[in-house]
């Protein structure tokens, strides 16, 4: 695998974006993707990209006072995933739901320390 370079972390920090959009946005973003109704997408690049911060750290993209606010994103998204909390992972539970409203709270909360 070639070392991640910029544009890894333009797709990191749009990942965040996309986890903070408001849910009709996310579904049209999905739908763009040809993912729906799954909504897992939305955290798979966040995934991907959050496992890389260590590095985007090291090369100065992203500061280290971000990690804490990635973290309790990754811990919310951690904690609504598995069989048992499937139902949330469909494009239709973006939508008044308290464990997306919190995932989007946090992303916000993220994306400005990426800014």
């Amino acid at each position: 695998m070639d070392e991640p370079g910029p544009r890894c972390v333009v797709e990191f920090v749009r990942s965040v974006a996309v986890l903070a959009l408001e849910a009709n946005t996310q579904v049209a973003w999905l739908q763009k993707l040809g993912a729906t109704p799954s909504a897992d997408e939305l955290a798979l690049e966040f995934a991907d990209g959050l496992r890389l911060t260590p590095i985007f750290i090291e090369r100065g993209w992203v500061e280290a006072t971000a990690v804490p606010a990635l973290t309790q994103l990754d811990d919310q998204l951690n904690r609504m995933s598995g069989e048992a909390h499937a139902h949330l992972w469909r494009a239709d539970a973006l939508f008044d739901r308290a464990e997306w409203d919190r995932v989007r709270e946090l992303a916000r909360a993220a994306l400005i320390l990426l800014a």
